[in-house]
């Protein structure tokens, strides 16, 4: 054999395998390919209870308990984003923003609605049709020409027109007088108003009798001021919306709106005033010559309503003679008393035709009007009363008399009882007037 074939195979390697050592495969663990490995557990190091000797325990693992699951409602998650805690963190964040947005917000409205309004008055827009007379004195400057307006109504912002005029260059330009103007009018249409001198104007009068109806008023104011047109008359004192006048709103419905309100009385105007305007004139008579400071506190401690006073003292006017006071007295004796009839023809004439004599199948007629049958007052007064006949309901007289007749010579007289008064009735003669003077 050759000496190659005497070496020994030290590695233990079989011929041909290159003459590499291959690393020698180990388990450590005693296992055999493939099979799985479990964690060993810890040795616990424990005392026995007798001798106390140490003895080490090999405990095997201890396999995971399967977690039981408690089957649960799902909660229902809130997906809004204005939670609490949101809106606190975003007010808390941002709230000074807000509030200044805010306030700029209330701002810019209150602006707007004040610019509104002063549009709305420089340029005439949506502004009523209501004439107002203006006294301008003489040597007035143009603020103090402001102010009147302001005062009379025409405007209501004086600084405002003080202003405009300025731009205009309208300052001492105005003429001095008494004029009328409409609230529809613009700034400068009041500007050229007020430069036009009302001296070339025509002054014109008119007189309301005590005791004129409406339609009286009516007759005579389209025969003493030509231009008015009759119809245009009527329609303003049925229709037009006098609501600015508080002692006229509340009022109930009847023929003659206005009846006893346009308080009798001699009226100057300019000829050319709209109907409007001589209407307006007649109502503020009555505003302040009738409700005055001192009359409001007689009118409230009556017990009887402004427009139910009227109504009495239209009655009054229509029936008394020389003694209205007294003779208010025996109708306030009346309507207090267990037979609370006027017994007024007055009343009665007013629902017939003009001109026609109250008799006796007159007064059995059923009519909310017929004082014979009704009780109390008339549902509104039956002509315009004088300041007189006011006052007189206003300060009655005290008496006994519950009859009172007035001759044609306007002497009255009266009577406690119906006997008397009948006696009365024959002295006095024809066209008596009174209460129960129609048998």
């Amino acid at each position: 054999m050759s000496e190659n074939n005497n070496k020994r195979n030290i590695t233990g390697s079989y011929p041909g395998a290159g003459g590499q050592n291959r690393p020698k495969r180990v388990n450590p663990a005693g296992s055999y390919p493939g099979k799985k490995r479990f964690p060993v557990a810890e040795p616990v190091k424990e005392e026995t209870p007798v001798s106390g000797e140490t003895v080490f325990w090999k405990t095997a693992p201890q396999k995971a308990e399967a977690s039981v699951k408690k089957t649960e409602r799902p909660v229902k998650k809130n997906r809004s984003r204005f939670t609490p805690d949101f809106m606190k963190t975003l007010w808390g964040k941002y709230w000074k923003s807000l509030a200044f947005y805010s306030c700029v917000l209330v701002l810019s409205v209150v602006l707007a609605s004040w610019c509104c309004h002063i549009g709305n008055e420089v340029l005439g827009l949506i502004r009523p049709d209501k004439e107002y007379t203006v006294e301008i004195a003489e040597g007035s400057s143009t603020m103090e020409i402001a102010k009147s307006l302001k005062e009379a109504g025409v405007i209501d912002h004086p600084y405002v027109f003080r202003v405009y005029c300025m731009l205009k260059k309208a300052d001492g330009a105005f003429k001095f007088g008494e004029y009328t103007l409409n609230c529809k009018r613009d700034y400068n249409q009041l500007i050229s108003a007020l430069k036009r001198s009302p001296s070339n104007k025509t002054s014109v009068s008119f007189t309301i009798g005590a005791g004129d109806t409406q339609e009286d008023l009516v007759t005579n104011l389209c025969d003493t001021l030509k231009y008015l047109e009759r119809e245009e008359l009527e329609d303003v004192l049925q229709n037009y919306d006098f609501s600015d006048y508080t002692f006229l709103n509340g009022l109930p419905a009847r023929n003659y709106r206005l009846e006893g309100y346009l308080l009798p009385g001699t009226y100057e105007m300019y000829e050319g005033e709209s109907a409007l305007a001589v209407v307006q004139r007649i109502l503020d008579a009555f505003q302040t010559q009738v409700l005055t400071a001192e009359n409001q506190k007689k009118i409230g401690a009556s017990g009887y309503t402004l427009d139910q006073l009227i109504t009495l003292a239209s009655v009054l006017q229509k029936e008394g003679g020389n003694a209205f006071a007294k003779e208010a007295g025996v109708y306030y004796n009346r309507l207090k008393s267990d037979f609370p009839y006027l017994e007024s023809s007055a009343t009665v004439a007013y629902i017939l035709p003009a001109g026609s004599t109250v008799t006796a199948a007159d007064i059995k007629t059923n009519d909310a009007y017929n004082t014979y049958r009704v009780q109390g007052l008339t549902p509104g007064p039956i002509a315009n009363p004088g300041p007189e006949a006011i006052a007189a309901v206003l300060t009655p007289e005290t008496t006994d008399a519950r009859y009172f007749a007035v001759g044609q010579d306007g002497v009255t007289v009266f009577a406690v009882s119906n006997a008397d008064h009948l006696k009365n009735l024959k002295s006095t003669g024809e066209g008596v007037r009174g209460t129960g003077t129609v048998l």
